[in-house]
């Protein structure tokens, strides 16, 4: 009875197996959605292993198909599963002789025995991490370069450069936090707690900053974090604490161009760089000099921290002397020195005259002049200091200063063509040195007073675009109304820049003579005080 109910009932299955659904549903099976190992030490031979169960729920058999995972093998997951059944899957990681993260994706297909319509795929997550054996400890960011702060920074400055630093337990067993050594120039704050107990994979944070205070100088500090286990790991610090800048600076703050020869040829620019150190933005006023060629500056409006250029050198045809001085960029009531040095030496040669005596009142500035080839003898090794200067002869010495440029256009009607001024005429008139006179004449060889020099060398002046001086009073000299009009600021330009003094009697004298000796004396006075 009991073999006839057994036989019955194989006879129903095996119909049954012969009528399945098409594909079987999520319905049909039960399984795990992952598997994970957790974290692992490294190099750990022990609990690799994991398992978990595939459950057929319908009344026909199915057939199970695995796909294989990247570092893990993987049993029991392909085969028959009969009706109302379970199978076992083992999952065996390969290996654990390198720390990283092992995450895959099993994929099983399932599928009726006699079934017509495919297959049902479902997939379960797999997931092991393994980590450094013991104790382990990791910081992210490693190094912090702090960059540069300004000598006396305050409190605020140093917190605000403030990083986060974060430490991370990488190894399998739980850590607690023990303190930190060789922050000497650096504070380090625990955000949350300075010994706090770390587990395998969990994080703190610290705050690194500058400590307040730190003289003038460059520091680095290698900050290790310890822990009550002996693990440890280390962070580097680095920040330069600068002098303290003057609100506006120049680089270089000093040039040198040597010393060189009358007669020589134009140095080479130098290029100057001007800083805004303040926190608002400046104008910069162009800077200026007699004896140095300063070119326009690259910008005058500079924003905070911005800066500007500008190129510098001696100007040429300096007569021998000392040009060390200051010249001064000033902007937004701030100001910055470059000092600037440069000489001139006369070269040896004759430099007196029969009738000019050693030690005498012009004697310095006819040698000066002699030498520099503005002014020669008059014939037998004389020079004849007291002898009037001329008006032709004013304006030759100017074109001579000037390197006798080559001249084009109309000169004056009483100028003889081929004359020794007739070159110097047309550069004159060319130029605006000279206007000549209201009746359209020059009169070359009629003495030149004392308000025509000054206006001459003012006229020349304002020609080589080289800036005036402060501009003198005359009113104290009782004679200063006497001035022509065309000459008031020529010889207030004059007098204040110590060219043209009053005379023995305390008066201007405009309308006076002067003498070659007073001629080279006034020329000597503007080529060292003002130069080209």
């Amino acid at each position: 009875m009991e073999a006839k109910k057994a036989a019955l009932e194989e006879a129903e299955k095996n119909q049954a197996n012969q009528n399945p659904p098409a594909v079987p549903t999520g319905s049909d099976l039960s399984w795990p959605s992952s598997v994970d190992f957790g974290k692992l030490g490294k190099g750990t031979t022990s609990d690799l292993t994991r398992t978990f169960t595939i459950t057929n729920r319908t009344s026909y058999d199915m057939v199970l198909s695995a796909s294989s995972v990247s570092g893990y093998t993987i049993s029991g997951a392909s085969g028959t599963l009969a009706a109302n059944s379970s199978t076992t899957v083992t999952v065996r990681l390969d290996s654990t002789s390198k720390t990283g993260r092992y995450n895959g994706t099993l994929t099983v297909n399932a599928s009726f025995v006699n079934g017509t319509g495919g297959y049902y795929p479902f997939t379960i997550a797999i997931y092991a991490e393994v980590v450094e054996a013991g104790y382990s400890l990791t910081v992210s960011p490693t190094t912090k370069d702090f960059g540069k702060l300004a000598e006396g920074y305050e409190e605020k400055t140093a917190k605000d450069a403030a990083v986060t630093v974060t430490l991370e337990n990488k190894g399998a067993s739980s850590v607690q936090m023990n303190g930190v050594k060789g922050n000497d120039h650096f504070t380090v704050t625990a955000v949350a707690n300075e010994y706090i107990t770390l587990k395998s994979g969990e994080k703190t944070d610290y705050k690194i900053a500058p400590k307040h205070g730190l003289a003038v100088g460059s520091y680095t500090d290698t900050i290790t974090f310890r822990t009550q286990e002996g693990a440890t790991v280390s962070f580097k610090a680095t920040v330069v604490v600068e002098k303290k800048l003057a609100p506006l600076t120049v680089e270089p703050a000093a040039l040198n161009f040597g010393t060189v020869e009358e007669g020589y040829t134009a140095p080479s620019y130098q290029t100057v760089t001007v800083k805004n150190n303040t926190d608002r933005a400046i104008i910069l006023t162009q800077p200026s000099s007699y004896s140095y060629e300063i070119s326009t500056l690259s910008q005058t409006a500079l924003a905070a921290g911005g800066s500007a250029t500008f190129s510098i050198r001696p100007r040429t045809g300096l007569p021998a002397s000392q040009y060390g001085g200051v010249v001064e960029i000033t902007g937004g009531g701030e100001k910055a020195s470059l000092n600037v040095q440069f000489s001139v030496s006369r070269p040896a040669g004759p430099s007196s005259f029969n009738d000019v005596a050693a030690g005498s009142t012009f004697a310095a500035d006819i040698a000066y002049v002699s030498q520099k080839g503005l002014m020669g003898g008059v014939g037998n090794g004389n020079f004849n200091p007291q002898a009037p200067i001329t008006r032709g002869q004013l304006v030759t010495i100017l074109y001579r200063l000037e390197g006798q440029p080559a001249v084009s256009g109309l000169g004056f009607s009483d100028v003889a063509a081929g004359s020794y001024c007739e070159k110097a005429v047309k550069w004159a008139a060319a130029t605006g040195i000279t206007n000549g006179g209201t009746d359209g004449l020059f009169k070359p060889n009629a003495s030149i007073t004392r308000e025509q020099m000054a206006t001459f060398l003012y006229r020349y002046n304002q020609h080589k675009g080289y800036f005036a001086m402060k501009l003198a009073d005359l009113s104290t000299f009782p004679d200063a109304s006497s001035i022509a009009s065309y000459a008031k600021d020529a010889m207030s330009w004059a007098n204040g820049s110590g060219l043209i003094n009053g005379t023995g009697e305390g008066r201007l004298n405009p309308s006076g003579g002067a003498t070659r000796g007073q001629a080279a004396a006034i020329l000597h006075r503007y080529c060292v005080s003002i130069g080209q």
